[in-house]
């Protein structure tokens, strides 16, 4: 019986109707891809809410809070890895004039697999934890590393695919002028 019904399946399924889903396929990739598009300078970030190694919860984009460079890495990228000292420099060197450093790790094993890590390279700015890699999909990220600088009041001023160049020559600009320090521009880094 089952097999007869499947024999009818196949002879009544026309090849019109596999031209027709995989167009409809195609159509729907088109709208998602639309869909995508990564924040530009200038545009209200998404609120995001991630909890700490620290054991408490940062916020971003939500309310009024500190200017905010957010970065999104992983213990496995070693692009990441290598882009620590410069975040490390950026907190040393403007923490006390209210840059708050969020480093979001996106590894699945979370607090487990970060704080080792952490340990280790003795860091003293924020990180979040976000085993479910949410943050990626609300900033629609090209990929790990990638940065963001955040005004008080929500919205994009920076943003860094990929790492952080040893120096951080723009996102040093970018905190400047976010903090009075230097003339406005426009753009990111790309």
């Amino acid at each position: 019986m089952l097999r007869a019904g499947l024999r009818a399946v196949r002879r009544a399924w026309h090849p019109l109707a596999t031209v027709a889903l995989l167009a409809l396929a195609g159509c729907t990739a088109a709208r998602e891809a639309d869909a995508f598009r990564p924040l530009a300078v200038g545009e209200p970030v998404p609120a995001f809410a991630v909890p700490t190694l620290a054991g408490d919860t940062a916020r971003v984009g939500e309310g009024r809070q500190p200017l905010t460079l957010v970065n999104v890495w992983a213990t496995w990228c070693g692009p990441c890895r290598e882009e620590f000292p410069e975040l490390a420099a950026l907190h040393a060197a403007y923490a006390s004039r209210g840059l708050r450093v969020l480093a979001v790790s996106i590894d699945e094993d979370g607090a487990a697999q970060v704080r080792p890590f952490i340990t280790e390279r003795d860091v003293r700015f924020a990180v979040g934890l976000d085993p479910a890699d949410a943050i990626r999909t609300r900033y629609f990220a090209l990929g790990v590393p990638e940065s963001w600088l955040v005004s008080a009041d929500g919205c994009l001023l920076w943003r860094q695919v990929g790492a952080i160049p040893k120096g951080g020559a723009a996102a040093r600009a970018a905190i400047e002028r976010a903090l009075g320090t230097a003339p406005m521009a426009t753009g990111a880094a790309r």
